[in-house]
């Protein structure tokens, strides 16, 4: 068999012993607003640090790694934004990406995977405090620094866009938020349709803030009602005539996902509709074509016990087990991840 892709170098092993590297100078120029400095006229290294209080030295050196790993440019001794970067790394930019960038570069995950080798032994999270336990400080900082932003609103407009418009005759739609987090996909069904009322469910109390700030943020407040509850075991009330539910099926094996649908499913009024977010593959597709979800797994490998992003079979066979029929996938160019529309008979 003929070996396929590219051939192992000692540089490519190089950028990859170094990405943590690239890692913290991205969350380091973010944090410390070089961007904006920069887009406001700020040109030199002591102008920047002038501008940031930052150390001339120190300041020197993290602009030029900047450049050197392509995220400024350097022309006759002047610093510049690279073509992008006034949309996504200046905080006035229409498609700001600091909020995925402080959840890409969360101390918690650095601090696990420097001890990924041990989860690989143990097959899950060896810290004290993982997606698996009450409180995991960490959906707190998702719910934070995923609200809207382009990290999810893609995704959840994706969703609003197939789940609506809803029944013309009906005189109130409800819908539930499972494991809501900032609460934005439940949202942007409110946002969009007048006679919905919003449960959004949640058991971190960190993210439910985030999502009562952003419901009032959005007009809707009076409109949702905030429920503290672990999704696979506690009561989720009901019936609801929609479902959205991001993130959350691929903390759990695929045998646990499929009860939460089958609660989900019971809960839900016949006709009604569900939206799921996530991370999904293709059986048989190499993991080098489609890397995204195989990445992500490592995430699920040090935060859960028994979390992973499951195939589109698996997908097609939990829906069916829960009773769910028309089980449908979606893609679109804004957003990352995939939606999964399925009908409750």
């Amino acid at each position: 068999m003929t070996p396929k892709g590219p051939a192992l170098t000692r540089g490519r092993l190089h950028a990859y012993m170094r990405g943590f590297t690239h890692s913290s100078l991205l969350r380091a120029s973010v944090e410390l607003g070089v961007y904006d400095a920069v887009a406001a006229g700020a040109t030199d290294a002591a102008a920047v640090a002038d501008r940031l209080g930052t150390h001339p030295r120190g300041t020197r050196i993290l602009l030029n790694a900047l450049v050197a790993i392509g995220l400024l440019v350097w022309d006759e001794g002047r610093y510049a934004l690279v073509e992008g970067a006034g949309d996504l790394l200046v905080s006035s930019g229409k498609d700001y990406f600091a909020g995925p960038i402080r959840l890409g570069t969360d101390d918690w995950e650095w601090d696990a995977h420097k001890r990924l080798a041990e989860s690989v032994r143990k097959g899950g999270p060896v810290l004290e405090t993982t997606a698996d336990t009450p409180d995991f400080d960490y959906f707190g900082v998702w719910a934070e620094h995923s609200a809207d932003s382009t990290f999810n609103t893609g995704a959840a407009q994706l969703v609003a866009d197939r789940l609506l418009p809803w029944q013309p005759q009906a005189a109130a739609v409800d819908v539930l938020d499972v494991g809501c987090g900032s609460g934005w996909y439940g949202l942007e069904i409110v946002r969009r349709e007048p006679r919905a009322r919003l449960w959004a469910l949640d058991w971190s109390p960190r993210a439910l803030k985030v999502a009562e700030s952003n419901a009032r943020r959005a007009g809707v407040g009076e409109r949702v009602t905030l429920v503290r509850q672990d999704a696979f075991d506690g009561p989720l009330g009901g019936p609801y005539d929609l479902v959205t539910m991001a993130h959350v099926l691929h903390h759990r094996s695929a045998e646990q996902a499929a009860g939460l649908l089958r609660r989900v499913f019971e809960a839900m009024r016949p006709g009604g509709r569900i939206g799921v977010v996530g991370h999904t593959y293709e059986d048989g597709v190499s993991p080098a074509e489609d890397p995204n979800p195989h990445l992500f797994a490592l995430i699920m490998l040090i935060q859960t016990a028994t979390g992973e992003p499951h195939s589109v079979a698996a997908y097609r066979r939990m829906f069916a087990e829960a009773g769910f029929v028309n089980v449908q996938f979606h893609a679109s160019a804004n957003s990352m991840h995939k939606a999964i529309t399925a009908d409750r008979p």
